[in-house]
Parts: C-alpha cells; sequence; structure tokens
C-alpha cells in the first residue's frame, strides 16, 4: 500500500511538474515569438515604403542608433521607424493625450482627462501649430510620420502592451507631431494649478497666513541671478472649489499614464573656453522629469549628407528638444508663467453670459464627441469666453494661456534651431519659438556660450501670476513681451552660464518671467562649482550632474536649530550632534544618517505647521507642490513671529523634531549609528501597466534601488512630500559634451533605449545612471564596431 501510494503519489507529482513545466516552456515560447516579432533586428535588410534611397543604421552597445542617409528627410523617416519600432506604446500615449483621445485606449478612467484637455485648448493649439508650419517642416512631418508608418507596417507582432491591452496601433498622421508639440506647450506652461491651489488656501486662511504661499520674490539675499538689470480655525477648502479641483487633478501629468506628458524641469550649464582645461567650451546638461520605463527620451545620431543631427528625443516628435549638431548644443530648462485665471461673474440663468462689471458678454458654446473604449462615445461641452476656456462654472474661471496666442509662429522654430550652422542663426530660431516659454543654454565650437529664455511671455496688467485675477471689463494682457528684450546672454563675463528652474531676473525688469520657481538650492550649488575653479573638463561637469551637496540644509538647518530647546534625551541629543557635524559638509550622501535624519525632521515640520490648520484635503494638496512648500518654509524659518507658528515655534520645532525620531526609530530601530538615508530613500521605476495590474510588476518594473541626493540637490533624486522618500523625479538623460570639431561627448538614461520589457536593452542603463557613469558618444556611424541593419526603398 505505501508503495502503491508512494508511486501514485510520484506520478502525480510528474505530471504536474510536467503540466507546470509544460505551461512555462509554451509560455516561454509564445512571449519569445511575440516578442521576436515587435522586436527591432540590428542587422539585416529591410523593404519600407516611402524610403527615398538606402540607410543604413548601426547600434551601438547600449542599442543607441547612429543613422546614415543621403538627406534629412530620409534620416527623419528613419527616425520614425526606430520610434515605431522601439517606442510605439509610448509615443502613441503621448500623441493620444495631445489629441484628448486617452479614453479611446484605456477607457472611461481617462474621460476626464480627455475633456480637460480639450477643454483647456491642447487639440486647438494643435491644428494652430499645423496651420502655421512652413512646407520644409510639412515635409519632414511627412517623412517623419512615414517612417513611423513604415516601422508599425514591418511589425510581425504588436509590442507587448498593445497585446495586454488587446488593441491595435492606429496609423500617424501629420497632425500627431502637432499634438506632441501643444501637449509639451501645456504641460510646461506655467502655473494655472497652483492659482487655483491658492484659490483654495484664500477660502479658509486669512491675507497674513496666506503671504507665505505668494513668493514675489527669492527668500535668499545674495541669489546669483542669472540675468539682471489674524488666527484661523482649522479648516477644510470651500466645497465650491471641488470642481475646479477636480480640474486640476483631471488635467494634471500625474493623473495621466507614466509616459503621456513632456514637462522639463532641467539642470543646463555650459563653460567658456577660457574656463576649460582644454580652450574648449563644454556643455552638460540633465533634463528631469517623471522616472518610469520606458524612459522619456530615446537616444537617436543622425548623420545625413556632409551633416549631423544627434540627441535625446521624445518619441513621436520629428525635431530634438535636447541635443546638438555639427555647430551647436542645446538643452530646454522649464520656465515661465504662460498661463493666468480669471475669475468672471456668471448669469445665474444663462451660464453662457459674463459680466465684466459693466456689460454682459456671450461665450461661445461647443460640443465634442470624446470616444470611450467600451461604450458609446460622450459628448462634453465647453464655453469659450473671451477670456479663454471657462474651466469651472463654481467659481466661474476662465484659462488664459499663450498656447491661444500664438499667432503664426509654430514648430519652426524648434526646426531652426537644430539645423542652426552659428550663433546667429541659432539666435533667430530661437526668438521664433512660441511655447513653452524656456531657458536655453547652449554652446558652439567656435567657443561661444550662452543663454536665453524663448517663447511667447505676456505683459500682465495687473496681478503676479500667483492668484486668479478678477474680469473687470479690460483684457487681463496689454501683449507679450518683446522677444529682444527677454533674458539674454552671449559670452557673459564669469565665463559660464546656467539654469535650474530658478528665478532668473532681479526686481528691476519691467516684466514678470514667473513668481512660481524652483528655490535657488540647485542653482546656487551650480555656480558655485563652475565659479570654482579654471580648469574644467568632461569629468567635473559630469560630477557636478551627481552632486549631492544640499544647499537647503545649509541655509534651513541652521535656523532650525536655532529654534530647538535643547534635548534632554539621549537620541535627540545624538541628532543634533550628527546634523551639527554634518553641517560643516551638508551632502546626501547614501550612507549618511544626518541627511536622513535632517528630511525627517522638515518632512514632520511641514506637517506640525500646516496639517491642522488646512485641515486633511486641503493639506492633502498643498503636499503635492514641493517648491510652493520650500518657499513658505523658508519664510517661515525667517519669521518666528509669522501666526503659523502659534507663539510657539520652538515648541513646534522641537516637536517636529521628535515626531521625526519617534518615526525614524520605528522604521530603523534604536540605534542612531546604524541609520542611512538610502535604507528608506530609494528608487523605483514602473510601467504604467505594474500600477493597474501589480503582478505584472515583477517583469515590467525595475528596482527598489537605494538612492542618493533628494529634492534639493543637482544631483535630483526628488521625491513629492506626499510620497516621502520614493524617488519619483530625476534626469532623464545626463549628457556632457566638449565642443571640439567633431564634438565628443558623454551620456546615459535612467533605463533603456527599448521599450520592450524583455529586451536585454530595456532597462540596461540603470546602475550606470545611479553610479553616475555614463558612455561615450561614437564621432560617426564607421566608427560603430556593429553589423549594420539596412533600409532599402520597397521595390
Amino acid at each position: 500500500m505505501t508503495g502503491r501510494r508512494s508511486n501514485g503519489l510520484s506520478l502525480w507529482l510528474k505530471m504536474a511538474l510536467l503540466v507546470v513545466v509544460g505551461a512555462v516552456v509554451a509560455a516561454g515560447l509564445a512571449i519569445a515569438w511575440l516578442m521576436t516579432g515587435s522586436r527591432l533586428p540590428q542587422s539585416g535588410q529591410l523593404e519600407l515604403e516611402g524610403l527615398k534611397a538606402p540607410v543604413t543604421i548601426r547600434f551601438d552597445a547600449q542599442a543607441v542608433p547612429y543613422v546614415e542617409a543621403d538627406s534629412l528627410d530620409d534620416a527623419v523617416f528613419a527616425k520614425g521607424f526606430l520610434h515605431a519600432r522601439e517606442r510605439l506604446w509610448q509615443m502613441d500615449l503621448l500623441r493620444r493625450a495631445g489629441n484628448a483621445r486617452l479614453a479611446e485606449l484605456l477607457g472611461e478612467d481617462l474621460l476626464d482627462t480627455d475633456e480637460a484637455l480639450w477643454r483647456a485648448g491642447v487639440p486647438d493649439m494643435r491644428d494652430q501649430l499645423a496651420a502655421n508650419a512652413s512646407d520644409r517642416l510639412l515635409t519632414l512631418v511627412k517623412a517623419y510620420a512615414g517612417g513611423v508608418n513604415a516601422g508599425i507596417a514591418s511589425l510581425r507582432q504588436p509590442p507587448p502592451e498593445y497585446l495586454l491591452a488587446r488593441a491595435e496601433a492606429a496609423p500617424w498622421n501629420k497632425k500627431d507631431a502637432f499634438a506632441l508639440g501643444a501637449l509639451m506647450a501645456f504641460d510646461s506652461a506655467g502655473n494655472h494649478d497652483r492659482e487655483i491651489l491658492r484659490l483654495a488656501l484664500s477660502e479658509v486662511l486669512d491675507a497674513e497666513r496666506l503671504d507665505v504661499f505668494l513668493p514675489l520674490s527669492e527668500s535668499d539675499p545674495e541669489f546669483p541671478y542669472i540675468w539682471t538689470a489674524g488666527e484661523v480655525e482649522p479648516g477644510e477648502a470651500a466645497s465650491r472649489l471641488d470642481e475646479v479641483l477636480a480640474f486640476t487633478r483631471a488635467v494634471s501629468p500625474a493623473t495621466r499614464p507614466h509616459g503621456a506628458s513632456i514637462r522639463f524641469g532641467s539642470n543646463g550649464w555650459v563653460v567658456a573656453p577660457g574656463r576649460s582645461g582644454s580652450d574648449r567650451a563644454l556643455f552638460a546638461f540633465d533634463s528631469h522629469d517623471a522616472l518610469g520605463l520606458p524612459n522619456l527620451f530615446y537616444e537617436l545620431h543622425l548623420f545625413y549628407g556632409d551633416h549631423q543631427l544627434r540627441g535625446w528625443s521624445v518619441p513621436g516628435l520629428p525635431g530634438f528638444i535636447n541635443g546638438f549638431n555639427d555647430h551647436l548644443a542645446w538643452g530646454f530648462t522649464n520656465i515661465g508663467d504662460s498661463q493666468d485665471l480669471v475669475v468672471l461673474e456668471a448669469d445665474e440663468q444663462d451660464p453662457a453670459r459674463f459680466f465684466d462689471g459693466s456689460e454682459w458678454h456671450r461665450g461661445r458654446v461647443e460640443q465634442i464627441d470624446i470616444p470611450v473604449r467600451g461604450r458609446e462615445p460622450v459628448t462634453a461641452e465647453r464655453v469659450l469666453t473671451r477670456h479663454g476656456p471657462l474651466i469651472s462654472d463654481d467659481p466661474p474661471l476662465a484659462l488664459r494661456w499663450t498656447g491661444q496666442d500664438i499667432g503664426t509662429a509654430g514648430m519652426d522654430g524648434l526646426l531652426e534651431m537644430n539645423l542652426a550652422s552659428n550663433a546667429v542663426e541659432f539666435d533667430a530660431a530661437m526668438a521664433r519659438f512660441p511655447a513653452p516659454v524656456s531657458n536655453v543654454t547652449w554652446a558652439d565650437t567656435a567657443g561661444n556660450i550662452g543663454f536665453r529664455t524663448i517663447g511667447l511671455l505676456p505683459i500682465r496688467r495687473s496681478g503676479h501670476g500667483l492668484l486668479p485675477v478678477t474680469d473687470d471689463g479690460d483684457m487681463i494682457w496689454t501683449g507679450m513681451v518683446p522677444t529682444d528684450e527677454m533674458p539674454i546672454l552671449f559670452n557673459p563675463p564669469d565665463g559660464f552660464a546656467a539654469a535650474a528652474n530658478a528665478r532668473v531676473h532681479d526686481a528691476e525688469w519691467p516684466y514678470l518671467l514667473s513668481n512660481d520657481n524652483a528655490p535657488g538650492y540647485r542653482m546656487r550649488r551650480i555656480r558655485e562649482v563652475l565659479d570654482g575653479r579654471d580648469d574644467h573638463d568632461l569629468k567635473s561637469v559630469a560630477a557636478l550632474q551627481t552632486d549631492v551637496y544640499n544647499v537647503q540644509a545649509r541655509r534651513d538647518l541652521p535656523r532650525m536649530l536655532d529654534l530647538l530647546k535643547i534635548p534632554s534625551d539621549d537620541h535627540g541629543g545624538a541628532a543634533v550632534a550628527l546634523l551639527d557635524a554634518w553641517l560643516t559638509q551638508p551632502m546626501n550622501t547614501a550612507d549618511s544618517a544626518a541627511a536622513l535624519i535632517f528630511e525627517c525632521w522638515y518632512l514632520a515640520l511641514i506637517e506640525r505647521l500646516f496639517e491642522r490648520e488646512l485641515g486633511e484635503a486641503l493639506y492633502g494638496e498643498l503636499l503635492g507642490y514641493n517648491y510652493l512648500v520650500n518657499h513658505a518654509i523658508e519664510r517661515l524659518l525667517d519669521d518666528p513671529e509669522s501666526p503659523w507658528w502659534r507663539e510657539d515655534a520652538e515648541g513646534i520645532m522641537t516637536s517636529a523634531l521628535n515626531d521625526a525620531l519617534d518615526w525614524l526609530r520605528n522604521e530603523l530601530g534604536q540605534d542612531i549609528s546604524t541609520w542611512r538615508l538610502d535604507t528608506l530613500h530609494h528608487m523605483t521605476l514602473r510601467h504604467e501597466f505594474s500600477s493597474a495590474a501589480p503582478w505584472l510588476g515583477r517583469w515590467l518594473d525595475r528596482g527598489p534601488f537605494p538612492m542618493w541626493g533628494g529634492h534639493a540637490t543637482v544631483g535630483r533624486a526628488g521625491y513629492g512630500y506626499d510620497r516621502p522618500f520614493q524617488v519619483s523625479h530625476g534626469a532623464t538623460v545626463r549628457v556632457v559634451l566638449e565642443m571640439d570639431i567633431p564634438i565628443r561627448g558623454r551620456a546615459v538614461i535612467p533605463g533603456g533605449q527599448s521599450g520592450h520589457f524583455i529586451s536585454p536593452h530595456y532597462a540596461n542603463q540603470i546602475q550606470s545612471w545611479i553610479d553616475g557613469d555614463m558612455r561615450a558618444l561614437y564621432p560617426d556611424v564607421n566608427a560603430v564596431p556593429a553589423a549594420a541593419l539596412e533600409l532599402h526603398p520597397a521595390q
């Protein structure tokens, strides 16, 4: 009996194992077959419709393509082909966001987002950009779209996301590229969301308390500008603001799937030959955005005829936002407030009529059918007022942004920047760029370096761009700042120029660029390092990109310690001793206990100061805006008599430190000598599908990775204050270039070139990115030691 039972059990086990193994093998073979059908081959030959002449592509060890073509048109065709084969799902999400068509693919959860983007006017700007395009640009857009469609047609199987979503990729058309341009302009446009938040804050705060959230000047009195010339009871935001806060959430990039937004928060600097050890200009750039898989950028090097156009491309855009050609290198850094909200007085009987204090105006009512997957299309309605689209009925608010005022400008400015052969041509091209308002840092092979703020910037009749303004009968803007009066530097006497989303100009400039800026922490550190030596090289400027010196701690920690009661317990005393010692060199290194204590203390201070007065809901909204919180804390540390301290600055500061230490003891144990920043400070790169189906995360996500740095360091490892230590923002590319002939450089991205999660190039650059390593760029196609993929016109 025992033997038979044993044999029977053994047989059952064998059969079960065979079933499991067979299922695994079958699944593996199926996955391999599916992936092989959608992955890009790196050698061989393909015939493609629409290509005019043969194109050669060689891939380096990281699958970065080097393209050789006879003409720019064919090079751009190849770019579209490569984007489609490596990043089709990502570029599909981007174009759908720009077209307000996400729900068509992803279902009704994205319906509010589509309606908000349409109501805000993103598809309207798409149409205007397309109408304004020159024949030359349209030719290149057509070539790019032809390459995308050739890439789709060449797939034997769709990329895995389409299989999982049971969807198909629709053909690309010329307006899709302009949809991405409009999306980029809107996502980086300014501060309508912060105006709405401040409006909500104004409902529960008196003027004195609200004032700390109105950063009209830089809190650091010695900030190095780039360019000179009563008691409130605890409460909630009024319910009437629910609608407008819902619009903010719906239109926010954070609400969309990962990869469906384009917003550049960045570091960029250029060094003149006189401060370079090689007597050549140096260019360094790291673009900041949401971290995830696939990465925002796809690296690409185009060689056509006797020219080159190279850089880090957003899949779906024919041009390069950050890149270089034979003569120049450039990078975009987000800045500028090109949005305002207008409070209207609506007719209670006719919500499309508005009173401006002297007369009534009727808005234009428009409707659109929004396709939604799994159900009938939904009809959406908007009212276009003379100040822009109505985004809320209660209170009635209109959105004014420069995307409504581009006139005859368009994406030709970016094309001309990409193709400029000298500083004069590049400057003229920058002057034609309409949106978003950005800072551009650039360098050329002739030894020139420069900085310029570009894009359409409104001249405000009143207000500071921080709160909605009231319709009083006149237009709120009187025009646009003349392009020749925008901040500009050309070969500055300091021998370097830099940008880091911080305030650009002092109070003497007659216009308003933005009052909603990043604090000056990164900018000050960049300037200090660049000004500290005259022999910079690629190594030194690359090291600055991962610099973890914490200027925020240098400014704030002494004031925090001054307001602290002397700790009576051993843990408090040990923590203060660590912080005092750390202040001599406040570095957010991975192994630093003091950095961890400071970050936790800062978070606890935010909670102690604001949660009680704002209430849970509004406090939660505030935590989504780190920069706004930073400016408020700076103001309050300078003013211990502010009502926010409730006449007990010392008590609140001490309680905050105790809160932080209690939390750390609970998380990490009693032994403070074992605490490290990277024990809690982690980065996980997630694919959008893993948030919808967490079980997919084991295949789609990478991490968690222990991290250094922080929100305020030049080496950005940012997290939202609503999700402490969950690193979500950082450099989506790092590049350094020496402007020699030919240009030499190194680069890395936090992920990989491929969007295919089984590809060896899906996430293979992550560890190099964390370690601060970069790989060298090849000077031309023939230098790449690899077999070639040959593209031929279809016969």
